[in-house]
């Protein structure tokens, strides 16, 4: 089975992509992402582009077996893309027996924005997630790839391909 780590990896790879001009949405750097959905041209949000990507590349190298791989250019977009290919699509954990996110998980933020989850999270946040468009104070409207630590609060759904967990 695909080691679900690996989809880490390749959106790892990417931090610190930027945009060519900050706040623009378009650039030499992003257009790669851009290109990974239905929708031509620049100058969008690319935050689930960037997803869609990393996925992309995650079932291109193998590693798993997606039939329909997400073409979408909005966040909420990405749930209805697990929905339809049914993959486990969860909320963000309540109680202590709720399912909790883990490295991997595609999540999607109730501001209508995107990443991929990276690692566990810490004393100051639930959890860490990978993310294109973003800025440093965690909005949707930025120019890079980075990590981002974030909390449950601010989640609609996660979304779990399948794959082993190392």
């Amino acid at each position: 089975m695909a080691d679900i780590n690996d989809l880490v990896k390749v959106a790892r790879g990417e931090i610190g992509t930027q945009e060519d001009a900050k706040h623009q949405n378009e650039g030499s750097s992003i257009l790669k992402y851009q290109q990974s959905t239905g929708l031509s041209g620049q100058g969008w949000p690319w935050c689930a582009a960037f997803v869609d990507w990393c996925v992309q590349q995650f079932a291109d190298e193998g590693a798993l077996d997606i039939t329909h791989v997400p073409r979408t250019t909005a966040a909420f977009g990405l749930i209805s893309w697990g929905n339809d290919n049914h993959y486990q699509v969860f909320n963000p954990p309540v109680k202590t027996t709720d399912i909790k996110p883990r490295p991997g998980d595609i999540v999607v933020y109730e501001f209508s924005h995107t990443g991929i989850v990276s690692r566990n999270g810490d004393s100051n946040h639930d959890f860490y997630a990978i993310e294109g468009n973003t800025n440093p104070g965690g909005g949707r409207d930025g120019y890079e790839v980075a990590e981002r630590g974030r909390n449950y609060s601010s989640v609609r759904k996660f979304v779990r391909l399948p794959g082993e967990a190392a």
